[in-house]
């Protein structure tokens, strides 16, 4: 039996993208007007299901990805500080939406601390660091480990509509790796960077998940209440 089945709940894991909630061109920029539209969501979707639990993530945009971009001696503890930064503002909308919001720093990640704090009925806001050795922490990764180990409904929140194809048009299901070789090799965006690594963990993973537009009005809400918007990359077939 999962972990999520043991503790009788049905679960969300949201991933806010660093490029959905951060300027892209502007190192150390906050989308303060779509965080609280985010943050609204949320709560509203917890308000009206007081039986499912959600765990939250985000990424590290304009201020994690930009320090961490730069190679000097100072490169730790600048990325640390600024995911910091990022983190408190972030926590600070989720706070004034009403959520019960509790940050839990990638650098100090494990299972456990996550548990704990579903357990107090808290909400876990676990965010892309940086390591004292200076390695980075993905929170791409520790949101697939935790939707693995609570058998939860895996939702990444991006700045695009989709995974879109050649065309230019979202693709609505990829049920194979294979079909990811495929659509990688037409595709015009993003073919080296998170995108293709997110797909590829998801189906190692044996996961499903929902890539989708988190800047679009209610989409969150709607991929919360268990829409297919977006793209669903259908890493376990039969779940």
């Amino acid at each position: 039996m999962d972990m999520g089945s043991k503790l009788a709940y049905d679960y969300r894991v949201l991933k806010l993208g660093g490029s959905l909630i951060t300027c892209k061109d502007v190192p150390r920029c906050i989308r303060l007007d779509l965080l609280r539209k985010v943050s609204e969501e949320i709560r509203k979707f917890i308000d009206e299901n007081p039986n499912k639990k959600i765990v939250l993530l985000h990424g590290g945009g304009s201020f994690g990805h930009y320090e961490a971009s730069i190679f000097n001696d100072s490169r730790t503890v600048r990325t640390s500080e600024a995911m910091q930064e990022l983190n408190y503002m972030i926590t600070k909308q989720l706070l004034k939406a009403g959520i019960n919001v509790i940050s839990i720093p990638g650098k100090f990640y494990t299972f456990d601390t996550v548990l704990n704090a579903l357990e107090k009925d808290l909400v876990p806001l676990i965010y892309g660091d940086i390591k004292f050795d200076g390695s980075i922490v993905s929170a791409d990764d520790m949101s697939i480990d935790v939707a693995k180990k609570l058998n939860a409904r895996l939702l990444f929140a991006i700045d695009k509509a989709g995974i879109l194809g050649r065309d230019g048009r979202v693709i609505s299901e990829l049920s194979s790796i294979d079909e990811v070789g495929r659509f990688l090799q037409e595709n015009y965006y993003d073919v080296t960077g998170g995108i293709l690594s997110k797909i590829k963990k998801i189906f190692e993973n044996n996961l499903n998940a929902v890539i989708f537009d988190g800047s679009k009005a209610g989409n969150i809400y709607l991929a919360l209440k268990g829409y297919n918007i977006g793209t669903l990359v259908r890493g376990n077939p039969n779940a």
